[in-house]
């Protein structure tokens, strides 16, 4: 089960009554996930981490992980230092970055109902708004903290 998927384990079970389905979330959205949670394992210290580490404690293919990072700075999501001691490290605390932007940040809007102008479309445009409105209200309370919290991995970050 991937990171991304362990979050809505509970909402999942509650919603479909026992019937539990799976989230559909990119594989670069998950290695995403994955690096902003090992940097928030070590946000207070206060020292970037390289890549190279994040690749190694994450499983994450370490030159598809530099893609990936390159995003997340380009969102002002993490940011980076050049040089020996360089790395990378979270542009705000945990409590401050949400699944929501990562996902959306990655992988584009989690959803944008199309602009069919059709008269069937439109009856059942508010549904959609209303739908997209509260994926992204879910995606939003779940912080980096509380996703490093639901991660076991990150009991293992000892310094």
């Amino acid at each position: 089960m991937t990171t991304c998927e362990r979050l809505f384990h509970n909402n999942k079970a509650k919603a479909t009554a026992g019937k539990v389905r799976e989230m559909n979330i990119s594989g670069k959205c998950d290695y995403a996930c994955r690096a902003m949670i090992e940097l928030a394992a070590r946000y207070d210290t206060g020292l970037p981490v390289s890549s190279q580490i994040i690749a190694e404690q994450r499983e994450i293919p370490e030159k598809y992980l530099t893609h990936i990072l390159l995003q997340l700075k380009r969102s002002n999501l993490v940011r980076s230092m050049r040089g020996a001691q360089g790395g990378y490290s979270l542009a705000d605390d945990p409590t401050s970055i949400s699944l929501l932007q990562i996902i959306e940040c990655i992988d584009g809007p989690v959803m944008t109902p199309s602009k069919m102008e059709t008269a069937a479309y439109q009856e059942l445009n508010v549904l959609w708004k209303s739908v997209a409105n509260e994926i992204a209200d879910l995606l939003s309370g779940h912080t980096l903290d509380k996703m490093l919290e639901m991660t076991s991995k990150s009991a293992m970050f000892h310094i």
